[in-house]
């Protein structure tokens, strides 16, 4: 198992700034033993992993886990560039109860079962689950081409997954940023394109509340979602779509699938009738899904 020797190095900065020990005398309220954070993600429980950890780098399994606890993005943790005392002004240092995805105006209860449904062992279960690269194919309201898309659900943040995405529209790329929560039963993805004017929504069952999904394998989900393409009658779209988590090759990254899969979707952005595999492929995005 790599270990990421940074990664390491920022997490006893980060501890430091923090002012938490993780050596002896855990009755100390700023022991990591006694932190809800450390708790909830699971992290080690033994100082000599601790100080291993942050000597000779975190192991790449426990990377996402360290992230999550601290409030950070992986590429934080993992970034030699990352400004720590900026990073844990907020949620790490316990300072924020707001969720920074949720729109204001609607009272503090609302703000606080975001949080709820959205605890980082909660999130840290999604990731485990749902990390990874995805092959996308999406059905645009009233048009009969299959659209392709990549998804790369690369990290977490306190009380959301992080997600980049690519795809090809009229002939040019967009790539987008996106970020998915739990709210009840469901999960939501909030995303915006790097040319910053579509800002598209979606949603899908979240798997964790449905035993049938979460043993899909390999692991699929389908859902609904809406979006802005900037068409000359400024009307919203409305598309439906079949995402499915790609295995990782031998000796290949996740980064690496997920370039590979955006040049795929770039030397053919869609599926047009009449093309192999459409029909099945048109199929799996609009048959009814039964989850009793």
């Amino acid at each position: 198992m790599q270990r990421n020797n940074i990664a390491g190095k920022n997490l006893r900065t980060a501890l430091k700034l923090l002012g938490k020990t993780w050596r002896r005398n855990v009755d100390n309220p700023n022991h990591i033993f006694n932190w809800s954070n450390w708790s909830s993600c699971k992290l080690p429980a033994s100082a000599t992993t601790i100080d291993n950890d942050i000597r000779n780098g975190i192991p790449e399994n426990r990377i996402a886990r360290y992230a999550l606890c601290l409030g950070v993005t992986i590429e934080d943790l993992c970034s030699s560039k990352a400004d720590w005392s900026n990073l844990l002004s907020g949620e790490a240092a316990g300072t924020s109860k707001q969720v920074s995805y949720m729109p204001p105006g609607y009272g503090d209860k609302y703000a606080l079962q975001g949080i709820d449904y959205n605890r980082p062992s909660y999130i840290m279960d999604l990731f485990s689950l749902m990390g990874g690269v995805y092959r996308m194919n999406y059905l645009i309201s009233g048009v009969e081409l299959i659209n392709r898309c990549t998804l790369w659900v690369y990290g977490t943040e306190r009380h959301r997954l992080l997600m980049r995405g690519h795809f090809v529209m009229f002939g040019m790329e967009n790539f987008l940023e996106a970020g998915i929560f739990r709210w009840h039963n469901n999960l939501h993805t909030h995303y915006l394109c790097e040319n910053g004017t579509e800002l598209g929504y979606t949603l899908t069952v979240d798997p964790l509340r449905h035993n049938i999904v979460r043993q899909r394998k390999p692991f699929w989900l389908r859902g609904t979602g809406i979006t802005d393409r900037g068409l000359a009658d400024n009307l919203p779209v409305a598309f439906t779509f079949h995402k499915e988590l790609l295995p990782v090759p031998e000796l290949m990254t996740q980064e690496k699938l997920w370039l590979q899969e955006c040049e795929k979707v770039r030397t053919r952005p869609f599926i047009a009738p009449g093309e192999p595999d459409y029909t099945r492929i048109y199929s799996s995005i609009v048959s009814s899904e039964t989850l009793t």
